[in-house]
């Protein structure tokens, strides 16, 4: 067991010097990695050597530093299938309870992901340092893409994370719960505390960077020399029920195959009776999170999953037209355990949606998908390109039902939208969807070239992440 954990500053030092193929001093180093511009060269190994955290894999000699050569791993027998470790995503959450009972509010959020003992990325910091937090949720999306999940968070951060990023983790390994588990820590603990209890040899300070590098090195203490994934998954399993995995006609790696992608899905009984309608913006990641091990569910719940013995998952490219198709599931099939809930029309919601355009970013290759809605029709929902792929098929429906409805054909695709549903998607996605009616334009030639504005910027929202219509 390493007694300090691996520096990010560290890890940059190293591929700086492999790729530079020569000793570096420690002037260089320091100004190239820490933009210090330090005359001595005395004084700024003691500042590479406190930052380095006395990483084996440097060394200082003769004046440069240098990396060490490790040891040659053994090489495979002839015929040896190479098995390739997942990456490790470690991410901790911090915050509070503003009061008894009040949701968990996050402050800092700040992941890195190991691949073997190399960290190959890293993201986060206080959420009221970013002007608009959606490019942080982008980075730390990516960063956790296809990675086993480390977490440590305080009691309720977990669903606040997951809720913040609005797609639920995978499988998420909780560290605070492994260290009760294997070394009798308190639950409630922070960190420095985690640490300290493990005898780990660091300071920590308020720079939230330096806090998430320890969580790989207490999460190493925890773990036994060599032990697989696996086992630390089963150490931490709820003691009491588990997943029927046995009575599915499908398995984890099933669920794991799914696309990150919106989508609606279905649940049948072993006599194929249908149980429950959902939707998710992320197929993968929501039905992992109905078979999460550890996962507190309500009766409902409950009885869904010990009910459930195979699904569908349709992707749809769209979280407003994964919308739709649950709630007409749910209004036409009547699946046992959905909530049927009465919507209370508003008139003027509907008077605003007699006639609108929204858009909404669309899956690879578009760029933006337009819907376009008249008086309680969906017309047609059309994915755009960015060199204006659909454009001609927008312009064709808004001359005849926008701008004249009286000539040319009417669309085909036309059918029934229920526009109470579409109103409180477009409140609840403010931050993501852009609508405006094509009417209050001039022409079809001035809504197109609003269209084309949009696919130029690639983009929805402003510098700040927030929606924008041009004038």
């Amino acid at each position: 067991m390493r007694s300090r954990p691996a520096s990010l500053v560290a890890e940059r030092a190293v591929r700086y010097l492999l790729e530079s193929g020569k000793p570096v001093p420690s002037i260089e180093l320091a100004r190239e990695l820490l933009s210090l511009k330090v005359g001595d060269e005395a004084q700024a190994t003691r500042v590479l050597g406190t930052a380095f955290g006395g990483d084996p894999r440097l060394s200082y000699e003769e004046g440069a530093w240098r990396p060490r050569t490790a040891a040659p791993e053994p090489e495979p027998a002839p015929g040896e299938p190479q098995e390739v470790e997942p990456d490790l995503a470690f991410v901790l959450v911090e915050g509070e309870r503003p009061a008894a009972g009040a949701r968990f509010a996050l402050r800092i959020v700040s992941a890195v992901r190991r691949r073997g003992a190399e960290v190959v990325a890293a993201c986060g910091g206080e959420l009221a340092g970013w002007t608009h937090d959606h490019e942080l949720k982008q980075q730390l999306r990516a960063l956790l893409e296809g990675a086993r999940v480390a977490l440590h968070a305080p009691p309720g951060g977990l669903g606040a994370l997951e809720a913040w990023l609005e797609e639920p983790l995978t499988d998420p390994l909780p560290i605070a719960l492994l260290a009760r588990r294997r070394a009798g820590i308190a639950a409630r603990h922070d960190v420095e505390a985690l640490a300290a209890a493990l005898g780990l040899a660091v300071r920590i300070d308020d720079d939230a960077a330096r806090r998430i590098e320890v969580l790989p090195a207490c999460f190493d203490a925890l773990r036994e020399p060599g032990e697989p994934w696996g086992a630390l998954v089963d150490s931490c399993r709820p003691r009491g029920d588990v997943i029927p995995w046995p009575r599915y006609a499908f398995t984890r790696e099933d669920l794991q195959a799914l696309p990150s992608a919106p989508g609606t899905y279905r649940f049948f009984d072993h006599d194929g009776k249908l149980l429950y309608v959902g939707k998710s913006r992320s197929l993968r990641r929501r039905l992992a999170s109905w078979f999460r091990e550890d996962a507190r569910r309500s009766p409902r719940a409950r009885a869904i999953v010990e009910a459930v013995h195979r699904f569908e998952a349709d992707p749809s490219g769209s979280d407003l037209e994964a919308l739709l198709r649950e709630a007409g599931s749910i209004r036409r099939d009547a699946p046992e355990h959905n909530v049927q809930r009465e919507i209370h029309a508003h008139p003027s919601r509907a008077q605003r949606l007699a006639s609108i355009l929204i858009l909404e970013p669309a899956e690879a290759p578009f760029v933006l998908r337009a819907w376009l809605i008249r008086e309680g029709r969906l017309l047609d929902a059309v994915p755009l390109g960015r060199r204006g792929g659909g454009l001609a098929r927008v312009a064709r429906i808004l001359e005849s039902e926008f701008f004249d409805p009286r000539v040319g054909p009417r669309s085909a695709r036309a059918r029934p939208v229920d526009v109470e549903i579409v109103a409180r998607w477009l409140a609840e996605h403010r931050d993501r969807a852009v609508a405006f009616d094509p009417t209050h334009l001039k022409s079809t030639e001035d809504v197109v070239a609003r269209l084309r504005w949009f696919l130029e910027r690639g983009t929805l929202g402003d510098p700040e992440g927030s929606p924008i219509l041009p004038r």
